[in-house]
């Protein structure tokens, strides 16, 4: 007896192992089982390699919530523009965000939400500001068919897409169909409160319409002709503020959701992919940030963000790490190739 525990001698140690991980609780909580009942030496160790090794805990362990990342200011209005689509009273809509300026432009689609309908209306809003040099969206089929695909070769703009199943990848489209929906929501004329957002200083204190187009919007509150005049905003005031409230937007997500940043995967490394559950083989990163391209036991391939990724345990080996006599894990020596 160790004080209350009974020592577990050197053949039973295994079955007791899987006795204490019944249930396929974490780590914390078979330790805290084996303090009331068992011990051996190195039962701490062991409890920890059992558990990190366990295929099943591996499958169907939380997705992780990793720190939050910023994304950088452009260096110029309409340079890169987020789009996204939503539906609200049956309605279907096209939102569009400029990334410098907040300016957002929303769009109806009265008949279907076909490639063919949507490149259309972007098309409109191109002729009002210009062809960005990068638009990003989701995966949705009317910005994956080949009709996009040849509209962004004929207007000379880069179609970035977000990760599939993360919508956060795109998150500037995400908040403009928050915004967006809200204004539909709480106004009966929604052009008109679509006029008072474009009007109103955000948080760095300047409005989406002086920052895109260099001057105030006449609105239905009072201005003298003077505050009419073309002026632009104090850039660079604006954009230390902007890295400022990014940075204080940063440090509240990560502490509110307790972020941890994930290990990065290997090429060939075997993966759980989330939330269906098979397995793949990691092929490399892809080009958006955190994400990694994976083959599929069938030999498709596709892109997943590192929160959908659990890695599948590596089972032991003969020679990797053993148990001594005493209940400490010992590894082999590593030897240098001289």
């Amino acid at each position: 007896m160790k004080g209350e525990r009974l020592i577990i001698p050197e053949s039973m140690r295994p079955d007791i192992l899987q006795r204490l991980h019944q249930g396929h609780q974490g780590i914390n909580k078979c330790l805290a089982r084996a303090r009331e009942s068992v011990w051996w030496p190195g039962i701490t160790s062991a409890v920890k390699q059992m558990v990190e090794r366990c295929e099943i805990c591996a499958r169907e362990a939380h997705t992780a919530v990793e720190p939050l990342l910023t994304t950088d200011l452009p260096n110029r209005p309409w340079q890169r523009v987020a789009a996204d689509l939503f539906q609200w009273r049956y309605g279907n809509y096209l939102v569009m965000i400029d990334y410098f300026s907040r300016f957002i432009e929303v769009c109806n689609l009265p008949n279907s939400t076909s490639a063919k309908q949507t490149i259309a209306r972007i098309k409109a809003v191109f002729a009002r500001y210009g062809c960005p040099e990068v638009f990003v969206t989701d995966n949705g089929p009317q910005f994956s068919s080949h009709e996009f695909a040849l509209f962004a070769q004929e207007y000379d703009f880069m179609h970035v897409t977000s990760s599939p199943r993360y919508p956060q990848s795109n998150g500037e489209a995400e908040r403009a169909v928050r915004t967006v929906k809200s204004l539909l929501e709480k106004e009966e004329d929604f052009h008109k409160a679509l006029l008072a957002y474009r009007a109103t200083p955000l948080a760095h204190g300047s409005s989406p319409a002086q920052l895109l187009m260099g001057r105030r919007i006449r609105t239905p509150v009072p201005v003298s002709p003077e505050q009419l005049q073309p002026k632009w905003p104090d850039l660079k005031t604006f954009r230390e503020k902007d890295t400022a409230l990014k940075l204080q937007q940063q440090q509240t997500f990560n502490r509110r959701h307790r972020t941890q940043t994930l290990p990065p995967l290997q090429p060939g490394q075997q993966v759980w992919i989330r939330p269906t559950r098979t397995r793949g083989t990691v092929v490399g990163p892809a080009p958006t940030p955190r994400s990694y391209e994976v083959e599929t036991p069938e030999g498709g391939r596709m892109r997943r963000n590192r929160s959908h990724l659990r890695e599948v345990p590596v089972p032991p080996t003969s020679g990797d790490v053993t148990m001594t006599r005493s209940g400490r894990l010992s590894r082999a020596p590593e030897r240098l190739d001289l």
